[in-house]
């Protein structure tokens, strides 16, 4: 990967990594919306933004006013009409995170200002570090009002190397287990999720997708199918879609919406990592890389680990499975060589049950539908409780 590349998808990651609130309005005077260039992740932040200029002495009219996100607004002390602009917000909408630009800092108001309720203070003119960091901020804050469901993402370092079967299971099991779930499938190409479950939807991501702002509960409720294990999925478009045509911003709506709607919220993601693919990751409460004791795969794995760190995801975040596992008879590399490799800590393992598997789709059931005595049921099962206490833990 070039540093020019490497250099976009940190930035993209950084700007959006805790964006759970995607709409974001700057409301400033007119001089301080230019950004100089050096202030890249911010300008970011800005060209996606609805932008207002507005001066102190003037009104914020109701046109104005965001109905959710966050709101950047100018305010000063001494112009106590600009004030006023705080209160109008909040009787606009209670679940509008609140952040106040101020060219002269004045801590006592600060305090103030936060202790009524306003999510942060930043100086004016915009710097890069602190818009970006008080949006982030505040819309993790607002994430966390809203009680958004844990997000769980499987990556693979390579095509074929049973992540579908993988998600699909472990989604399912956490459904047994008497979670509400919903497994959203974003391999938007060659994403299979609904022939291990044995559906034929109607509709799939792509309708959630194409909907723009008009997304709601009844479209989510018409495109999801229900699985007997109590399983909701989103099906990936019937139709080959360019991966780079997904639009981040509608995907974190489609996502914020299943969120607020189940306990656990899981994602398959295509083999190809994009811009939008990564801001997911850095959103997620868990990722689970999937690997294999073979060499490319381990590779590609490792190579996977550089680039969430270089992007910013929290390594902390991602755990290792092992598909395939192999023991040191029938191999050459053991779990323990796998640990070392990657510097991490082994997950779990699943056992190879490739026959049962094959079987198991071809009549779109789960391998513990068809056999319950398999290994690969049973490590599956393993993974439900380990992956559950681990979101539990992050969350003390």
């Amino acid at each position: 990967m070039s540093v020019e590349m490497g250099d976009r998808l940190r930035k993209g990651a950084e700007t959006s990594s805790a964006r759970m609130r995607p709409n974001l309005t700057v409301i400033v005077a007119p001089r301080f919306l230019e950004m100089s260039p050096a202030g890249a992740a911010a300008a970011g932040l800005l060209s996606s933004a609805q932008r207002i200029p507005l001066l102190l002495t003037e009104e914020l009219t109701p046109a104005m006013l965001p109905g959710s996100g966050v709101v950047v607004v100018q305010v000063d002390p001494t112009v106590p009409s600009s004030m006023g602009r705080i209160e109008k917000l909040r009787a606009r909408s209670p679940d509008l995170s609140i952040v106040v630009a101020l060219e002269k800092t004045d801590l006592r108001l600060v305090r103030t200002l936060i202790r009524g309720g306003v999510s942060d203070a930043i100086s004016l003119p915009l710097e890069e570090d602190e818009l970006l960091q008080a949006v982030l901020a505040a819309a993790e804050q607002s994430r966390e009002e809203v009680g958004l469901a844990p997000l769980v993402a499987v990556v693979r370092p390579l095509g074929g190397g049973g992540a579908t079967t993988f998600v699909t299971h472990l989604a399912a099991g956490f459904a047994e287990a008497g979670h509400s779930c919903c497994l959203v499938d974003l391999d938007v190409q060659l994403g299979r999720a609904t022939e291990v479950l044995g559906f034929a939807p109607r509709r799939t991501v792509a309708d959630l997708l194409d909907a723009g702002t008009a997304i709601d509960e009844t479209l989510l409720d018409a495109v999801i199918q229900r699985h007997s294990s109590g399983l909701g999925l989103v099906a990936a478009p019937s139709d080959i879609i360019p991966i780079e045509s997904v639009d981040r911003d509608q995907l974190l709506r489609v996502l914020d919406l299943v969120r607020s709607q189940y306990d656990f919220v899981f994602v398959d993601l295509p083999p190809s990592l994009s811009n939008w693919s990564l801001t997911l990751l850095a959103q997620s409460d868990e990722i689970l890389l999937l690997t294999e004791q073979g060499l490319s795969s381990l590779r590609q794995a490792k190579r996977l680990l550089g680039l969430f760190r270089s992007v910013g995801i929290d390594d902390k975040a991602v755990s290792v499975v092992v598909n395939r596992a192999q023991n040191k008879l029938f191999g050459s590399i053991n779990t323990s060589d796998v640990e070392q490799a990657l510097g991490k800590d082994i997950l779990g393992v699943l056992r190879p049950d490739e026959d049962t598997i094959k079987v198991a789709q071809d009549q779109g059931l789960l391998v513990h539908e068809l056999r319950g005595k398999s290994g690969y049921a049973r490590d599956v099962r393993a993974l439900v409780e380990k992956v559950r206490d681990r979101i539990a833990g992050a969350q003390e």
